[in-house]
């Protein structure tokens, strides 16, 4: 089981954010994990083009 690094609660709920997919903690409110739903959005920032 998975425990916030904060408090050390136990009570993680997934919440959906446009693109991603928070992990948060319910006791304090901390953002535990953060997850691209499609990661291949992030193949834009790979590309030296994209940079200037």
């Amino acid at each position: 089981m998975q425990t916030c690094k904060s408090c050390g609660g136990g009570s993680l709920v997934k919440v959906p954010e446009f693109e991603k997919e928070l992990t948060v903690c319910t006791d304090c409110g901390e953002v535990v994990s953060m997850r691209f739903v499609n990661p291949s959005i992030l193949k834009k920032y790979t590309n030296p083009d994209y940079q200037k």
